[in-house]
């Protein structure tokens, strides 16, 4: 990757690190807004999960706009509308609909940042370097999730939760004039397809795929659960080793926060060992290792706090290290001119799985009246979609295949 052409890479990851500090803001103060609220575990993971629905439900026209559209000016109309959300968030909610609804709009926004950023990045820089430039993308996305744990930890203790929502969605309007007054664009392919069914046969029958996109939806079922979750998780466990209430919020964001952030490293150390070894051979040992944490992470809050630590940090690292290789077999695997379409609809199949996963996290914790077994469990089930992943991913994956774009109809 020549010098000069690191500074796009750079911008857009740190735009879409501003704007991905409003994912987590609301897991940050969870447990606050629970019990202002008089929320059921149920119903916060509800509102939790409420975020990836409306994700969802733009995702995949944004990824489809963005083969058309220079995705610049999508993620820039995308961060005003999350950010937007996320100041009403903060300001005007005050129970289980007016969250649900502001959460949902705030989903929406996002759903255009990932895709059109690795979009823009894809007509940049040439497909051999990309586990590591999509490595360092994904990076700064694990970083903004994970911030906004870290920064509710002071910033409540001083101001209050509405606070700690509004300083977080404040980033998204930096983000967009940031990226409306840079003024490199990507290459654009030539007539792209329209929308038909000739389009999603050429794209489902790709068998590879077909089995990226499925394994890719197992390590989204064990992610988004975990990042969703860890947070309270943490603030049960510092509460357990003796400390108060208000000790435990800060000690427990402040670690779940850097259990996130961490997986940065494991993002970048990821793509970039994809570049030299190839996707799958990547992908297997995080996996395993992402596997192995979720079925002990749940069951550990009684041994001593570093353990807890320690693991929860190995945890963190490989959970996330092969999001970005992902994206990179998707990028090798579609025609230049439908790569945002493809990318698109990865994000609809990956993020439906996480619609469901973190309100069933939350249901077993309603269910199970003795803690230590709930989260024991809860965490356990989240295994079961990193075994998917190894089940359905391909065995003869040959990276950097000749894919004919397809024509304008």
């Amino acid at each position: 990757m020549k010098k000069y052409t690191l500074f796009p890479l750079w911008l857009v990851s740190f735009a879409q690190f501003l704007t991905m500090l409003i994912w987590f803001n609301y897991s940050a103060i969870l447990p606050l807004v629970k019990e202002e609220w008089v929320l059921t575990s149920s119903q916060a993971g509800i509102i939790l999960s409420s975020f990836q629905f409306g994700y969802v439900i733009s995702v995949f026209l944004f990824g489809y706009m963005s083969d058309r559209i220079n995705p610049k000016y999508i993620f820039i109309f995308s961060a005003l509308i999350a950010g937007t959300s996320g100041l009403l968030f903060g300001i005007y909610a005050n129970g289980f609909w007016s969250g649900l609804i502001f959460r949902i709009i705030a989903g929406i926004g996002l759903g255009g940042i990932y895709v059109p950023g690795l979009k823009y990045l894809s007509g940049i820089y040439p497909p051999e370097t990309r586990g590591k430039t999509f490595g360092i993308y994904v990076g700064a996305l694990v970083v903004g999730s994970g911030s906004s744990l870290l920064f509710s930890s002071p910033l409540i203790s001083f101001f209050g939760w509405r606070e700690v929502v509004v300083v977080t969605s404040i980033g998204a309007f930096l983000a967009a004039f940031m990226m409306l007054f840079y003024r490199v664009n990507p290459k654009m392919p030539e007539s792209p397809p329209v929308m038909s069914l000739k389009l999603f046969k050429s794209l489902f029958s790709n068998k590879k795929l077909v089995a990226m996109n499925l394994a890719y939806a197992g390590h989204m079922w064990e992610l988004y659960a975990f990042w969703g979750w860890v947070g309270p998780f943490m603030v049960y466990t510092a509460f357990t080793h003796g400390y108060s209430a208000d000790e435990a919020q800060q000690i427990g964001n402040l670690w779940a926060g850097l259990f996130i952030v961490i997986g940065a490293l494991g993002t970048w150390v990821g793509g970039e060992l994809s570049d030299h070894i190839g996707r799958v051979k990547a992908l297997k040992p995080l996996l395993l290792i992402g596997l192995f944490c979720s079925l002990i992470f749940g069951w550990i809050s009684s041994l001593p706090f570093v353990i807890v630590i320690i693991i929860g940090l190995i945890y963190g690292i490989t959970v996330v290290g092969d999001s970005p290789i992902y994206s990179v077999a998707i990028s090798e695997l579609s025609s230049a001119n439908t790569l945002g379409l493809a990318l698109g609809m990865q994000q609809v199949l990956g993020y439906s799985i996480t619609i469901i996963s973190p309100s069933v996290f939350g249901f077993i914790l309603s269910t199970i009246p003795n803690k230590t077994i709930a989260w024991g469990i809860a965490f356990g089930i989240l295994s079961l979609g990193a075994l998917a992943s190894l089940l359905v991913l391909p065995k003869n994956y040959s990276a950097n295949p000749q894919i004919k774009e397809l024509k304008s109809s």
